[in-house]
């Protein structure tokens, strides 16, 4: 059985919101509109109307979309990455920035 999500086949989905802070859910949530967005982008450029201006518009859309949430993903993994790893304690040391 299959079921639409969010949006048609050729639709495109403005159920978003990519300006919302990266979590621990997020980048599931990232990625499962990625995975959207990808099956759209590869309807849209197998489609009839790939090559007229409302389909090369979705098409740059939906492109723009991937790359935004991928640089979301590395941007939460790296600040997860940078939030697990803490400095190892030093008890009675001073640091000296010059």
């Amino acid at each position: 059985m299959v079921s639409a999500v969010g949006a048609s086949t050729y639709g495109i989905s403005t159920q978003r919101s990519p300006s919302s802070p990266p979590g621990n859910g997020s980048v599931q949530t990232l990625e499962g509109r990625i995975h959207q967005d990808q099956i759209q982008l590869n309807d849209w450029t197998t489609c009839v109307s790939a090559n007229t201006p409302k389909g090369q518009a979705a098409i740059q859309k939906l492109s723009a979309d991937i790359s935004a949430a991928k640089a979301q993903i590395a941007r939460a993994l790296q600040g997860q990455s940078g939030a697990s790893s803490s400095p190892p304690s030093t008890l009675g040391a001073v640091d000296v920035w010059a």
